[in-house]
């Protein structure tokens, strides 16, 4: 697996992934002796080089940037209001980054979200939109249904909104992530792996947290 994220400092929202051989990307480890310097577009220019003739790169390269799909839930978002992160007194915080008009989420409501998961340093894990843009439908409060986190962080927000709720890993994810623990939990073998590292290794380290992006679309 080649993350294009690591080359040049790129941005961690923007990732890349792409099943290639590393070698034939002249990329080394770091434990390599004087391991080579490769650019995002000479990156780019090698991967499509291995599949196209060079009269296709210009059809390619557009391909290889299309932006992820979990970006599709922020198209037309305006700017962010001016009220700013709400800390609540679990450590959950919150923002709006797009404030909605309709219906109130409250405790004992049933809602539909579309999310977006990541780390707490922008590493993107999964989100709705990747599986077929299944909405994750769960009551308020209820601990079953919903992590800690979203269960508190969620409450307030209006049906259109598009909120960011920053979760400290002892109220996300403590039960596990297997498909019957409460959500939204990530499907697929590397995501649930990438949110058991961070329940195993990394709950205790200062700063940890997950992001998780939601935007209301119904409430009942």
């Amino acid at each position: 697996i080649f993350d294009i994220s690591e080359v040049d400092n790129a941005a961690p929202d923007n990732h890349y992934i792409y099943q290639l051989p590393v070698d034939a990307l002249s990329i080394r480890s770091s434990s390599a002796s004087s391991p080579p310097s490769v650019s995002r577009s000479e990156a780019i220019r090698q991967m499509t080089s291995l599949f196209a003739p060079a009269s296709l790169l210009s059809a390619t390269i557009p391909l290889l940037l299309k932006p992820n799909a979990a970006h599709a839930m922020y198209e037309n978002a305006p700017s962010r209001p001016d009220s700013g992160p709400v800390k609540l007194p679990s450590g959950v915080t919150y923002e709006d980054l797009r404030p909605g008009t309709g219906d109130v989420v409250s405790e004992g409501k049933r809602v539909n979200i579309q999310w977006v998961l990541k780390r707490s340093n922008g590493y993107y894990v999964d989100s709705s939109e990747r599986n077929d843009g299944v909405p994750f439908i769960f009551t308020v409060g209820d601990p079953k249904g919903a992590i800690a986190g979203l269960n508190e962080g969620i409450q307030g927000m209006s049906v259109g909104g598009i909120r960011r709720i920053i979760i400290p890993p002892g109220l996300s994810y403590v039960e596990g992530v297997e498909d019957d623990k409460p959500g939204p939990v990530p499907e697929g073998f590397g995501p649930k792996q990438r949110m058991r590292r961070v329940m195993t290794l990394l709950k205790d380290v200062p700063g940890e947290s997950i992001l998780l992006d939601v935007k209301a679309t119904r409430v009942q």
